[in-house]
């Protein structure tokens, strides 16, 4: 009881630290408390393989990936600027998505979770069977993951090789020996 009490309020200082920091790096700090705050979470249902990979994958990947890749491209060193109109459009957003999940949420039957004997723990939970799924039926959305990583570290090179290319004054002459012009 209280290690799910103290993983529902990391979760939820994270991911308000991720929603309403203006600096980018900082949200992704954000991000990866809520995440471990999740990590509790699969602590608590008793399941510290999952918990480990998503402490190993989306703590230790993603957000380090996402760091390297605002890092890299710059934009995340400068506080970006909100109008008020994209702060009400956001609003109306998050209001609409409430109102599209709160049936769900009011029509779920949170009691007592089922407790279940050890043995069909552990054939439902086992390392095998989890190993065999993320091999077999979920090996697709592993590798898909891993291009999307990949393909947003190439884009922040980009951004930051552009950004260099503009800050390069092209009317500074160049010797061939490199040195802006100088004898």
């Amino acid at each position: 009881m209280i290690l799910t009490g103290l993983a529902m309020a990391i979760t939820i200082a994270g991911a308000l630290i991720a929603a309403t920091r203006r600096n980018i790096v900082h949200a992704v700090f954000g991000l990866a408390i809520a995440l471990l705050g999740v990590a509790l979470c699969f602590l608590a249902l008793h399941s510290p393989f999952v918990a480990a990979m998503q402490v190993l994958i989306y703590i230790g990947g993603i957000t380090i990936a996402m760091i390297f890749a605002v890092m890299l491209s710059g934009s995340g060193l400068q506080e970006q600027r909100e109008s008020p109109a994209r702060r009400l459009i956001a609003a109306l957003a998050a209001f609409a998505f409430f109102l599209a999940i709160a049936p769900t949420i009011i029509n779920a039957d949170f009691g007592p979770a089922a407790r279940f004997a050890p043995e069909i723990i552990e054939s439902e939970w086992s390392l095998k069977i989890i190993g065999d799924a993320l091999l077999d039926r979920f090996n697709v959305v592993f590798e898909l993951l891993s291009i999307v990583l990949l393909l947003a570290i190439v884009g922040a090179i980009a951004i930051a090789r552009h950004d260099r290319a503009d800050d390069a004054d092209p009317t500074a002459p160049e010797s061939p020996a490199g040195n802006g012009g100088r004898p």
